[in-house]
């Protein structure tokens, strides 16, 4: 009897879903297997195991003619989409989520948004896209895409006399105005032009599309009541006007 030596498998024993490992030993030509293909995959002549859902499967390597094999157990880590709100505005906040607990969040661009490392808390610093990755306690990887929307502050004057107008302004184009009370201030959905209505404050929002929004308070000054008293005066005299 020839006694043929089993080698023992080489290589990473653990892998992520949808990632693969290379697996090798040392003798040439030996035929590969997986005892559960839907845990992982491995390739019969490569050796290339490939994760498919969370679990463990026997990974199997024999010699041909000899019939001799060699096993190891490859661990396949879960891997889950995250999930939550990917749309902010600039000071916004949104909560990211993961089904596999324990991991850590980055954010690959902190001047246009921070996440909380543990708590998956993101911050719309400034305008633009921000990759954020969370890494499972295996080490498993998985991202989304952050886009922050510009807010910008509206500008103009914060009075009005009742029956006058005043144009407000923002500079994020194509938005909405709104008012709180159109009885004190009425404004134009498209033109940004308050109407002083009624004497008090009114809070005036402007909204993109995006849903970001800014608010500004105007306050409506009542008309004084009319002036009364006579309408001439001669020279060197007096008269008393009174409202």
């Amino acid at each position: 009897n020839v006694i043929v030596p089993v080698a023992p498998i080489i290589g990473y024993m653990s892998v992520c879903m949808n990632s693969t490992t290379t697996l090798s030993d040392a003798t040439a030509g030996d035929v590969w297997s997986s005892s559960s293909t839907t845990v992982g995959t491995v390739g019969s002549s490569s050796g290339i195991a490939t994760g498919i859902a969370a679990g463990t499967t026997t990974i199997s390597y024999t010699t041909p003619g000899a019939g001799c094999f060699a096993t190891a157990i490859l661990t396949v880590n879960p891997v889950a989409p995250i999930t939550g709100t990917t749309n902010i505005c600039v000071g916004g906040t949104t909560t990211l989520a993961n089904t596999v607990t324990g991991g850590a969040w980055v954010s690959s661009n902190t001047a246009i948004a921070t996440v909380g490392s543990a708590s998956g808390v993101a911050l719309g610093v400034s305008a633009g896209t921000a990759m954020i990755t969370y890494t499972t306690p295996a080490g498993c990887k998985t991202n989304t895409s952050l886009v922050v929307n510009l807010l910008s502050p509206i500008t103009g004057t914060t009075n009005v006399c009742q029956g006058n107008t005043t144009t407000l302004y923002d500079a994020a184009s194509g938005g909405t105005w709104s008012t709180s009370n159109p009885s004190i201030a009425s404004i134009g959905s498209a033109t940004g032009i308050v109407t002083g209505t009624g004497g008090g404050t009114a809070t005036i929002t402007y909204t993109l599309g995006t849903g970001c929004y800014a608010t500004y308070t105007i306050t409506v000054v009542t008309t004084p009541a009319p002036i009364t008293g006579p309408g001439s005066v001669c020279v060197g005299a007096t008269i008393t006007l009174a409202s």
